[in-house]
């Protein structure tokens, strides 16, 4: 396959990282960075290395099994675990989309000077008219450019910051420090790409592309092009760039106001306004998917098409839309809630990563050669260490509601 091809066929992932490249990932690096300096370094690009296995776990399984995972779960190991991974899925997306909605409302309230809980319900009438007419192929492409435009964006505002790269070296050395604040954070910038939602999700967007075996080295470029190096250095930038304007001048950013000053060094007085308007659209391109892969979900469970002609599908749609409804009148900033949001959904991940790696690792893979040890080992890894910081968020949480 041709270079140029291979670009023409890229997709499914750059939808996912779109997602993951959301508000609420840009809320947990840009406040860590701006909380902590540099010392969580090592989590943001393990983030994208674990994000990257976790991706091609799904998608490999989607390409190879040709089902999406509710319904290849319920079909290997049961209706009882369909419905647990079901459950699970539906509850960090549905969550998802509650605080994604009182972001956009937030966000809205801001950019009009307008402030209200009823920006939701507008937005769910168009959320509910754009996703049941369709266009995936147009949002696909849209999703594709923001990427990449952030990317750009925020690389260029890292040349202007001045970087200390004794202490992003530093923060390359793993550390628990921060204990339950840093515990969370911790748990919050993982869940941006090692999270049941985005990951349950891809396994239905290689559907889209009616990929088969022989295509794994297309899905294996598109995954390392979206979330391993576009990913990789939106977060990573980010990072950097809170790091070096917030915390390195005592700026203890606790919402987004606050992290909109790490902008303040290239626009000035139009930092918060340029900040917000950019916030504006990663959650718009965020929430979309998310109320699509909730619809997923319950119709791969329940067995009708995952289409929005079909009009179960769009009631799976406006069944998240309406709960998402519930976001606007949740009392407290939206920032650090993202940065929960994203923690919760990382609680919940591991059980979808076991069951990815059982289906990969059964007789039937290894007999076809399609078994890679390598990945087995990585997505081993990627679920213990993402175990490990979910039951230690959970123990700070507790504690911190004592």
């Amino acid at each position: 396959m041709t270079l140029s091809k291979t670009f023409r066929n890229l997709g499914p992932a750059w939808v996912i990282s779109a997602v993951a490249c959301g508000p609420a990932t840009l809320a947990s690096v840009s406040l860590s960075g701006g909380s902590f300096g540099y010392t969580f370094l090592w989590v943001v690009i393990l983030s994208a290395v674990f994000g990257t296995t976790a991706q091609y776990l799904a998608a490999k399984t989607g390409v190879i099994f040709e089902k999406g995972i509710i319904s290849l779960v319920t079909e290997r190991f049961g209706k009882t675990m369909g419905a647990l991974l079901t459950l699970d899925a539906l509850a960090a997306t549905w969550l998802a989309a509650v605080v994604l909605m009182k972001a956009l409302t937030g966000v809205t309230s801001y950019l009009t000077n307008i402030t209200t809980p009823w920006w939701g319900v507008a937005y769910a009438v168009i959320f509910s008219l754009l996703l049941i007419r369709g266009g995936y192929t147009i949002f696909e492409t849209l999703c594709k450019l923001l990427v990449i435009g952030v990317v750009i964006c925020f690389g260029i505002t890292l040349f202007v910051v001045p970087i200390h790269w004794t202490g992003a070296i530093k923060g390359l050395v793993p550390s628990l420090a921060g204990g339950s604040s840093g515990a969370i954070m911790m748990a919050g910038i993982m869940g941006g790409a090692v999270h049941i939602t985005i990951i349950a999700m891809h396994s239905y967007t290689v559907q889209e592309r009616n990929w088969k075996a022989p295509d794994l080295p297309t899905v294996r470029f598109d995954v390392i092009s979206s979330m391993l190096v576009a990913f990789g250095i939106y977060s990573i930038v980010i990072f950097l760039v809170s790091a070096a304007t917030l915390h390195a001048h005592g700026i203890h950013a606790k919402g987004a106001l606050g992290v909109a000053k790490s902008l303040k060094p290239i626009l000035g007085p139009y930092a918060s306004v340029a900040f917000f308007a950019g916030l504006w659209g990663a959650t718009v391109s965020t929430i979309m998917p998310t109320f699509q892969a909730g619809a997923y979900f319950i119709g791969d469970f329940f067995g009708f098409p995952l289409r929005p002609s079909d009009n179960r599908f769009k009631a799976a749609i406006l069944s998240g839309i309406l709960l998402s409804l519930i976001g606007p009148f949740l009392k407290g900033a939206f920032f650090p809630l993202l940065i929960i949001m994203l923690a919760l959904g990382l609680c919940g991940t591991p059980f979808i990563l076991i069951l990815l790696l059982i289906l990969l690792n059964t007789r039937r893979i290894s007999l076809s050669g399609l078994k890679n040890r390598w990945l087995t080992w990585l997505g081993a890894i990627t679920t213990g260490i993402s175990m490990f910081l979910a039951v230690r968020f959970l123990i700070s949480l507790i504690g911190k509601l004592k």
